[in-house]
């Protein structure tokens, strides 16, 4: 269910940052993981829906909530009823015109067709569709301009058993991120509340500001935080101007900095400011969890379990277990702590920035093992993995090992569809990775 919602999202991504506007979206605890149903569809209709509130909004937001009928976390099996709820602050629809929006080639009124286009038949179609998944498509709206609108659909669907959960199963990294207090910085009074409740529902606890100043001021007086989380644009001061304000009281290694930014933004002095991670708006909770499990993991994984129980690591098991290793990995956080361990072991891995660097990297060399980040920007470790399945035979492709910290029931499942052959969640544990390791299947000469 998410990853649907998470393509609809990217498709209109680029036209919310020329327009200026803020994306967000939540998935609340209560829908299922994994259900049975036609994910093509589903995701017409939100492209549709997401796409008119785009459209029709000039300044302002548009968010996406998504939600389950139960109270509480999802149960383990069963039909479901999914609702999806998409808000905006554009136009509005006049109350007595809201019957309209779903007539084919219909729209509310003649000047809208003329200003913004269309044909009025995609909404049409969406609730046809919604019909078919046992659903049904109204719409919300006061009809006063700058309030917006918020379209509602529903559809029901069987949620697979072994993958119904909501939680994410967060194995080592729970005690890593337990207690650890994050300040939260954006304009945007959603995008805040979407990230506080993401983040104390991983077990931090939050503090949150509007204005970037009082944020500084807290920072300024000596309280403590563990890491920041900042948004780019803001009008008081941006993302960079108070990271600099920042960096005047606390180091990299003092106060972990996550900016967010526009799609596919590079932010200028950025780099001289030591970021932990620069995030994509509107900001993924899989890849917010894959930046902490590398930002904690790298605090804590070194000193307390690597340093401390370095018994536990065979220095000399590149000798015994010899592999030429690719590492999949877009976080610089995340990358520095698996090479550390690599090196420990006795590897020398190389580094591929996303999928594509993958596919070039084997295009050149063959690897006997590639351990592949799931999300990763450009193309991910699942597209990546595909295509690898598809252009190299068994005999002569490498043995893939998907890590991910978006370690939900199903993931496992996912990753060995898309051709994957094991799986390790993050932050990295030695034991696991020794195991991974262990049952590498290298290539023969011959197939190198």
């Amino acid at each position: 269910v998410r990853e649907c919602i998470e393509k609809a999202l990217d498709v209109v991504a680029a036209r919310v940052v020329e327009k200026g506007l803020e994306l967000s979206f939540v998935v609340e605890p209560n829908v299922p993981t994994t259900v049975v149903g036609d994910s093509t569809r589903l995701r017409q209709i939100l492209l549709n829906v997401l796409s008119n509130a785009v459209k029709f909004t000039e300044r302002g937001e548009v968010v996406l909530t998504v939600s389950g009928d139960t109270e509480g976390p999802a149960p383990s099996s069963g039909w479901h009823t999914l609702q999806f709820a998409v808000r905006d602050t554009g136009i509005g629809i006049p109350q007595d015109r809201q019957n309209r929006l779903f007539q084919s080639f219909s729209q509310v009124d003649a000047s809208t067709s003329r200003k913004y286009g269309g044909t009025g038949l995609g909404l049409a179609i969406s609730l046809r569709l919604c019909e078919m998944m046992g659903g049904k498509m109204w719409v919300e709206s006061s009809g006063i301009p700058g309030e917006g609108a918020t379209v509602y659909f529903t559809a029901r669907a069987e949620a697979l058993p072994s993958a119904v959960a909501t939680r994410p199963a967060l194995h080592g990294l729970q005690s890593h991120l337990e207690g650890k207090r994050a300040l939260i910085v954006d304009d945007n009074d959603t995008n805040r509340r979407i990230l506080v409740l993401q983040l104390r529902n991983w077990g931090l606890a939050t503090r949150d500001a509007a204005s970037p100043q009082v944020a500084l001021d807290w920072v300024q007086r000596g309280d403590s935080f563990d890491l920041a989380i900042l948004d780019m644009q803001m009008p008081e001061m941006d993302g960079i101007t108070l990271a600099g304000q920042i960096r005047k009281t606390c180091t990299p290694e003092q106060l972990p900095l996550i900016l967010c930014s526009s799609l596919g933004r590079k932010e200028a002095g950025a780099d001289s400011l030591g970021f932990a991670a620069n995030l994509t708006k509107p900001v993924k909770p899989s890849q917010l969890l894959d930046t902490l499990a590398g930002l904690f993991a790298e605090q804590a994984v070194p000193q307390r379990e690597v340093k401390s129980r370095a018994g536990s690591i065979d220095r000399e098991f590149a000798n015994r277990f010899p592999l030429r290793i690719l590492l999949a990995e877009d976080n610089a956080v995340n990358q520095k702590l698996a090479l550390r361990i690599l090196q420990q072991m006795g590897y020398q891995a190389e580094v591929a920035n996303n999928g594509l660097e993958v596919l070039k990297s084997l295009e050149r060399q063959p690897y006997d093992l590639i351990l592949m980040d799931v999300q990763m920007p450009e193309m991910d470790g699942l597209e990546a993995t595909r295509q690898i399945v598809r252009r190299w035979a068994r005999p002569s492709r490498p043995w893939i090992v998907a890590m991910t910290a978006n370690a939900m029931q199903g993931d496992r499942e996912m990753c060995l569809q898309a051709g994957m052959d094991d799986y390790i969640a993050k932050p990295i544990r030695i034991e696991e990775l020794v195991e991974a390791l262990s049952k590498t299947r290298p290539l023969k000469e011959e197939e190198k």
